[in-house]
């Protein structure tokens, strides 16, 4: 895309033209929608805009004209405005120099120029703004070649030690290669395999790129690069685990469109990560807790393997999370589609009260009778009315000698 048509393209994106006539100052977009323009993708619901001045003023006054929360960052100098109906996520930034205190600390930031703040960003196609205001409203400024970089499909770091300044931008150029199908250039590549031994799952800021990752629509692109970089934790063969839990899991929204299941990138964390990586990252608890699930899969799968009955196969299923449900019926286990879409449901035609009507005595009996009379049921063993209540009221006397 020539020069011409990005700066159309930005000027006419639908976020930035309904903010453009509330800005005020030097105001440029950075990033992302810079790149993804270049590459001919719309780029809609996350926009970053720098401000060569104060970026809470400007987002404070944006938001009262458009009617839209925003949320201030007063350390950082930055501001969110979340646009209404979903239509867009809005950061606002006060151009500025950082530095890293130490390796995945937080930076401190002061004042600067968009040239600084484009020096500060991870990788050279991230680097790049279109002016928006201003006499140079539509200006290109490409200071690190980005422009280059995404023509030739590739990530290349701004700086030699870009990670080991910051570990989780070994996840992070796993994840634009990944998306965008672009190899990391070689002396970036080295630099981040180099910065492995640092890259710790129990950091906040490596996991909430990984989130970011697991949350791709094809993440498995990402995570062969982790694993060709020696990313601690990753499964060898996570990327095809991916795609199975995935059609798994889309199987199941299809037999039922209400049932609850686990976010898709929630799931894979069970089988993108080992046990150790599991245990240890910094994603909430219920995250870690979906991903044993499913790793629980082929365990699942396995037992089931070995029974035929239905009432065998509904004892072990009716036991299992949904996330483990999924997981195996990602690696192929049988009987699952049965049971889901028929087995589970079955009820029995008689009830505790007819049962003490009957002169049983209240008591656990009666719920071990109907719970033997339904896996009866399941395997054909009864079928009538009649026939389950002699069954039932039988189960409860031997019950209760």
């Amino acid at each position: 895309m020539d020069r011409t048509h990005l700066a159309n393209a930005l000027l006419t994106h639908p976020v930035l033209a309904r903010l453009r006539p509330f800005l005020s100052g030097e105001v440029s977009v950075v990033g992302g929608v810079v790149r993804d323009a270049l590459l001919g993708r719309v780029h809609i619901h996350d926009v970053d805009l720098v401000v060569e001045g104060d970026a809470i003023v400007v987002a404070e006054a944006v938001a009262h004209r458009v009617g839209a929360p925003v949320a201030a960052h007063p350390r950082f100098g930055t501001a969110v405005l979340e646009l209404p109906h979903g239509e867009g996520h809005v950061d606002f930034i006060s151009a500025r120099r950082e530095w890293y205190p130490s390796p995945g600390a937080l930076p401190v930031v002061e004042p600067g120029t968009l040239h600084d703040d484009l020096a500060r960003r991870d990788f050279t196609v991230n680097a790049m703004a279109v002016r928006i205001t201003g006499a140079q409203a539509g200006a290109l400024v490409d200071p690190h070649d980005g422009v280059r970089d995404v023509e030739a499909g590739v990530i290349r770091a701004l700086r030699a030690d870009a990670f080991i300044e910051d570990p989780s931008r070994i996840v992070r150029a796993a994840r634009y290669a990944g998306r965008l199908g672009f190899a990391i250039e070689p002396a970036t590549r080295a630099a981040a395999a180099g910065a492995v031994p640092s890259l710790t799952w129990a950091s906040a800021r490596v996991a909430d790129e990984l989130r970011r990752v697991l949350a791709e629509a094809t993440p498995g692109p990402a995570f062969s690069v982790l694993f060709g970089l020696g990313a601690p934790g990753i499964a060898p063969d996570g990327p095809a685990l991916i795609a199975g839990l995935d059609a798994a899991r889309a199987e199941f929204a299809e037999w039922d469109p209400h049932a609850a299941i686990p976010p898709a990138w929630a799931l894979r964390a069970g089988v993108a990560l080992d046990r150790p990586a599991r245990d240890a990252v910094a994603l909430p608890g219920w995250v870690r807790g979906v991903a044993a699930e499913v790793a629980d899969g082929p365990r699942l799968g396995h037992a089931l393997d070995r029974v035929e009955r239905p009432s065998q196969i509904d004892r072990l299923l009716a036991q299992a999370p949904l996330a483990t449900l999924v997981a195996a019926r990602a690696v192929g286990a049988p009987h699952i589609l049965e049971w889901w879409t028929s087995w589970r449901g079955v009820q029995v035609g008689v009830r505790g009260a007819d049962l003490i009507a009957a002169g049983i005595a209240p008591g656990p009996a009666i719920g071990r009778a109907l719970t033997a009379l339904r896996a009866a049921l399941l395997d054909g063993a009864v079928s009538d009315v009649a026939a389950q209540r002699d069954f039932a009221i039988a189960a409860a006397r031997r019950e209760q000698a």
